[in-house]
């Protein structure tokens, strides 16, 4: 499994590690050794541990806060949301698009890995990961809870370590969410990043799709096609990553859901992703034991031949997913001192420590979806595990 891991995406391994901060556990490095053997990496780029350039550090959290050596870059809120200059919405045009009049304009940072900048790498060009929550991804004192991802962090060890799937790490595309309210109690982060049917997270995937990266791939030396373009996100963030590989399966090739809030009308999409509706109605209706299982055939029988899925299919795409929670004899401790040892003022972070668990039925309502359809996915539970920045 840690194989696939490692393969997931382009820096897949990340996604395991940064996760497995949620008990503050120590990531057995020889778990990776498999991952090595694999036949999907190239013997010449494995790392060979009698090598004098073999790091033996622990590869475990915490991992380093910051940029650790590469470049961020600001993307100013002009620039991205042309005709704005105020995140009040009375100062924006009523008669401009959705998109202009839901989205208030934000600054977005782009992190570039120390190789972008280097000589050896001055011809190549980079894969994407755009960063749901992005202002908590980097820099603890950034973070709202006072604790960040550390997911450069952990890009820059699995990189050092030649861990990744590619020669380097991707750049990291970190959009923050809105703040505040959209309305009276109703939460700009929570209408952004809202179910699928929701008209704010529509016009937030559209943004991102045909707006953001666009700009990116003007810019900046990347590498084009849905293989070298994914997505991550915690909790409604999870859901707004996959959301995108849902909407745009042509750009998104991958999407990492930490811990996520998985609503109705999102495993709904998917379900009609895998299945026409024929065969829903057919499963509605009693006569069908396997919702897709026509499909499932029809799509492994290709695949054994070594054809490809359908690019638009959720079964070409890499998706993992983990979340924390209560399971079995292992309880989410109401209380962790950690979670309130910060280098800002949000000492206050309460970890959240009920609602791993609560999603847990939604999380498993989709895997089901998954499993019926012949989706490819990694899912990992983390016992005890909170709902917090630090845990992620």
């Amino acid at each position: 499994m840690v194989a696939l891991v490692i393969n997931f995406l382009f820096a897949s391994a990340c996604f395991l590690l940064a996760s497995s901060h949620r008990n503050g556990r120590n990531v057995d490095t020889s778990l990776f050794a498999h991952a090595y053997a694999s036949e999907s990496m190239p013997q010449q780029s494995r790392p060979n541990p009698l090598s004098h350039h073999y790091d033996d550090r622990p590869l475990a959290p915490p991992f380093p806060n910051g940029s650790c050596g590469g470049t961020v870059v600001t993307l100013p809120r002009r620039d991205l949301f042309p005709g704005q200059s105020d995140e009040n919405l009375l100062f924006i045009n009523p008669f401009s698009s959705l998109e202009n009049v839901v989205l208030p304009p934000r600054d977005v940072k782009v992190w570039l890995p120390k190789e972008y900048h280097s000589s050896e790498y001055r011809n190549e060009r980079f894969p994407i990961l755009y960063c749901h929550d992005g202002q908590n991804a980097m820099e603890d004192a950034a973070s709202w809870t006072g604790s960040s991802w550390r997911l450069i962090g952990a890009l820059t060890r699995l990189s050092e370590r030649k861990m990744l799937h590619t020669d380097t790490p991707p750049i990291v595309v970190c959009i923050p969410c809105g703040e505040g309210d959209f309305l009276p109690g109703i939460s700009r982060r929570h209408s952004e990043y809202g179910d699928y049917t929701h008209p704010v997270s529509k016009a937030h995937s559209d943004f991102m799709a045909t707006k953001l990266h666009p700009f990116i791939t003007s810019r900046f030396r990347v590498k084009d096609g849905p293989e070298h373009t994914s997505s991550i996100g915690s909790s409604l963030g999870g859901q707004a990553s996959l959301q995108l590989v849902l909407r745009y399966p042509k750009i998104f090739g991958g999407a990492a859901c930490l811990s996520p809030c998985f609503q109705p009308g999102t495993i709904a999409a998917a379900m009609a992703n895998l299945a026409s509706n024929d065969e829903v109605s057919a499963y509605i209706n009693g006569s069908g034991m396997n919702l897709f299982s026509k499909q499932i055939e029809s799509k492994t029988s290709s695949l054994d031949k070594g054809q490809s899925a359908d690019p638009i299919s959720l079964r070409s795409k890499k998706i993992y997913i983990d979340n924390g929670g209560d399971a079995d004899d292992t309880r989410v401790p109401l209380f962790d001192a950690m979670d309130h040892f910060t280098l800002n003022d949000k000492f206050w972070n309460p970890g959240y420590w009920w609602l791993d668990t609560s999603l847990q039925p939604m999380i498993d309502t989709m895997r089901w979806t998954f499993d019926q359809g012949g989706v490819k996915h990694i899912y990992e539970k983390f016992p005890g595990g909170r709902h917090n920045e630090r845990a992620w």
